[in-house]
């Protein structure tokens, strides 16, 4: 059966439009991607733009006219010069496909129309149906680029590109929040190019329209509708329905629900896409990582294959070396161990971040970063999912809540009591010495050689500024819209070390009030997360909702941990991935290194823990759609070949009135076979490598038998015997007969055991009580199963039967009898 390829792989095999654009110009692409890339490998992007050896990388390969490239060229240099912008090859050549098609249609629309049908008929892509080109495909464009591949500056630069063009009634950017409006605005007034006006922080709708026509207007896609409605700040679109508009649209993947999706509509409307007076007929010009993504829609999947100028996804992103490289752990626990498990992950990712600080502060490191350019930003820690707290109506935003609550009643009790997280870590380095892979190699090597509490100090000063003494406390910071601050109290001072960036601080503040989590309220403190830019703020850890997945421009971001992910979050996954992996780079140029120094490689990797394990495999699933390969699984087809003359032997068991179980004092007890209990965790590690994904499996448990024993007398012996009550009348075992005591000699035996991580059996709640309960009551049925089945064993008689009654399942048969 054919394997369905992701919407990635679909769109990328299918850009007719980037290659249309490269046919015609005589461009090769791999072959100019090599040249170029090569250019920017050995002289750097500055030199290789200004000299104009980009031109001269582009001209050794194109076959067609010169004169053309070296005028595309000559604009793209103006224009970058004017929106002081770099351009790294891929860019570059991004741009010059841009130029090239604003020329195209500049010079002669319906020719191009009809080039671009020519190529199409020519070069269709393989098992797609991609319909023809048409006049509104013309006012389409869109970038493909990776998170953080510099999408804002190709933008702006496409502004300069396009501003003399054509008399342009309005130049508009829509952005996904009024935050990245901000973004836009701030990035675009510091180039002194444009007046800028953003909506609605610089003034009301009626501003708009004594705006020059040059001026760019920024807003948030919220802002806009069909029509008014009430005395809000909605903008209807009619405000710009009568000229010919300029419109781009940040994270244009938003809005791809439904064919009919209203954000696009109104962007449609905004730019003129088809409109019936040509003098309205703008241009529409989106940017988005995901766009593979949305092409998993079928209405999607044609726009993007005729409007994607130029594709440099995440992948290929990697491969050339921009961004940190990630390595990821999964830590999978089932029941009763779920939670110690968690808190084990946690634990995890605590000592990941800190070898990260660390590494950061060390006189070393920081000497060798100097000599080698290399700029690293203030480690930071961000633990992020879908959103922080919502309608606890809905089932998802409860379980979102309660994660939260958990991270934060975690944080809280390390900080108040050190030797709890001494105990993890010492768990912890007991699993990596039996060869659990809950750690990276470098990290491992360096959490090993401490004494844990000892560790454990040093992991809360480093990361939390923590001292002995310090009192953990939650702040709801007055005023900073949605923020609670994560502190410590020292006698009367109050440091912050991170922040919960909120919809509804007070929403929080409610909920961890009924989990016994006291918040109080900050009046004095200004906005927290606006100083997370800054390396000396002391602010170390970020919980964030999905919102931090769009725009947000730091570099701090070295850690991440997932809260929470939902199925078809694709996009979203791969966004909170590139707030991670951002990096700045040698003077900037945005790439890792090559270093045997592990402590550049801690702070050229990006940590990424999931606290349940689904979540991780909906990250890893994002990465796959998005071009990463994904991991080798080898599946082996097993058959059965089984003549017709082959007999086997099978017990056939007794009637139940033909013996009785008596499971009386603790002489049934010998000559059991030992029951094992397993509560093992398994570990799944995963890295790129040279743009593959590497992975590892390993477990994390000792044996725990005597701590469990340890918590038998607390067990609630009359419960467990009314539930082994229900189990014989569920089982129908009318034949079998115990007393209460012989529930006190099972779990005194020593015919079974308890595999796991130690610290699952501390009593800390009622709840803790119940988990040891549920696991006495495992316990004593499985001995008294093994009871039941030795006396029924002794009555068993046996039979010969054939091969079609083997018991083998009917998927693993393969017929041989009649090829025979």
């Amino acid at each position: 059966m054919a394997v369905k390829r992701s919407g990635h792989v679909r769109l990328k095999a299918a850009l007719v439009l980037r290659d249309a654009l490269a046919a015609e110009l005589g461009i090769p692409l791999t072959a100019a991607m090599t040249q170029l890339r090569t250019v920017e490998n050995s002289i750097g992007a500055a030199q290789g733009l200004s000299d104009g050896k980009y031109l001269e990388a582009i001209g050794s390969v194109c076959s067609g006219d010169v004169g053309h490239l070296s005028s595309l060229d000559s604009e793209v240099r103006q224009a970058c010069n004017r929106v002081q912008f770099t351009p790294r090859y891929a860019q570059y050549l991004a741009l010059m496909l841009f130029a090239h098609w604003v020329h195209a249609q500049m010079e002669d629309a319906d020719a191009f129309l009809v080039r671009l049908n020519a190529y199409l008929e020519a070069n269709k892509p393989k098992g797609e149906a991609v319909t023809e080109f048409v006049g509104a495909d013309l006012q389409l464009a869109a970038f493909w680029m990776a998170t953080a591949a510099g999408k804002t500056h190709v933008l702006h630069t496409c502004l300069a590109l396009l501003e003399k063009r054509r008399d342009w009634d309005r130049i508009i950017v829509i952005t996904p929040s009024e935050s990245l409006t901000r973004q836009h605005a701030d990035k675009l007034r510091e180039l002194s190019a444009w007046e800028v006006f953003a909506y609605p922080m610089d003034g009301d709708a009626s501003a708009m329209g004594r705006l020059p026509t040059d001026a760019v207007i920024v807003l948030d896609i919220n802002k806009l509708a069909t029509e008014k409605k009430g005395d809000g700040v909605t903008v209807p679109t009619s405000v710009f329905s009568e000229g010919r508009n300029l419109v781009f649209v940040d994270e244009g993947h938003k809005g791809q629900k439904s064919e009919a999706s209203m954000w696009k509509a109104l962007q449609a409307d905004l730019a003129g896409i088809d409109a019936p007076t040509p003098s309205h007929r703008g241009l529409l010009i989106e940017f988005s990582a995901t766009f593979g993504q949305v092409a998993e829609g079928e209405h999607a999947f044609d726009r993007y294959a005729k409007s994607v100028i130029f594709d440099y996804a995440y992948d290929r992103f990697h491969q050339d070396r921009y961004g940190k490289d990630f390595w990821h752990v999964r830590v999978q626990s089932q029941g009763d161990a779920e939670a110690t498990a968690q808190r084990q992950t946690m634990s995890a990712a605590l000592l990941s971040f800190w070898y990260q600080v660390s590494s950061y502060r060390a006189n070393d490191t920081k000497s060798l970063a100097s000599e080698l350019g290399l700029q690293v930003a203030a480690p930071l820690w961000v633990l992020l999912g879908l959103s922080v707290i919502g309608s606890l109506k809905n089932e998802g935003d409860k379980q979102q809540t309660s994660d939260v609550i958990d991270v934060l009643s975690y944080l809280s009790q390390i900080l108040q009591t050190p030797d709890a997280l001494a105990a993890s870590i010492s768990q912890i380095q007991s699993a990596v010495s039996g060869g659990a892979e809950i750690l990276a190699d470098d990290v491992k090597k360096q959490v090993v050689g401490w004494r844990a509490d000892e560790l454990a100090v040093r992991v809360l000063a480093d990361c939390f500024g923590w001292q002995q003494g310090d009192k953990p406390v939650l702040r709801v910071i007055k005023a900073a819209t949605g923020e609670l601050g994560m502190g410590l109290l020292r006698g009367d001072t109050l440091h912050y070390y991170g922040v919960v960036n909120v919809g509804d601080a007070s929403g929080l503040k409610k909920k961890l009030e009924e989990c016994k989590l006291a918040v109080d309220d900050d009046v004095l403190t200004s906005s927290l997360f606006a100083r997370l830019d800054d390396a000396n703020s002391g602010l170390n850890v970020l919980i964030g909702s999905r919102r931090f997945a769009e725009g947000w421009d730091n570099y701090r971001a070295s850690s991440l941990t997932l809260l929470r992910l939902g199925q078809g979050e694709g996009s979203l996954i791969i966004q909170m991935f590139g707030r991670v992996v951002r990096f700045s780079g040698v003077n900037g140029n945005g790439k890792r290194i090559d270093t045997s120094n592990p402590q550049l490689t801690a702070l050229q990797t990006a940590f990424v823990y999931g606290l349940k394990s689904a979540y991780l495999d909906s990250f890893l699933q994002g990465l796959v759609d998005n071009g990463i390969p994904e991991i080798t699984r080898i599946e082996c087809d097993v058959k059965k070949h089984s003549p017709k003359i082959l007999r086997s032997i099978r017990a056939v068991a007794p009637d139940p009135k033909d013996f009785v179980v008596q499971v009386v004092g603790d002489q049934w007890l010998h000559g059991l076979n030992p029951s094992i209990v397993s509560m093992i965790a398994s570990i799944s590690t995963a890295k790129l490598v040279d743009g593959q994904t590497k992975g590892a499996k390993s477990t994390m448990g000792n044996d725990i038998t005597q701590e469990f024993k340890d918590c038998v007398p607390v067990v609630d012996r009359d419960a467990i015997y009314r539930e082994l009550v229900a189990w014989k009348r569920q089982q129908r075992w009318w034949n079998m007969i115990f007393e209460p005591a012989a529930i006190t000699h099972a779990l005194e035996s020593d015919k079974y055991q308890i595999w796991g991580m130690p610290g699952v059996f501390q009593i800390r709640s009622g709840d803790d009580l119940a988990r040891i309960n549920r696991l006495a009551v495992t316990v004593v049925r499985r001995l008294f199963e093994g009871a039941y089945r030795k006396q029924q064993n002794k009555k068993n008689r046996y039979a010969l039967v054939g091969s079609d009654q083997s018991g083998i399942p009917a998927k693993y048969y393969k017929d041989f009898v009649n090829a025979e």
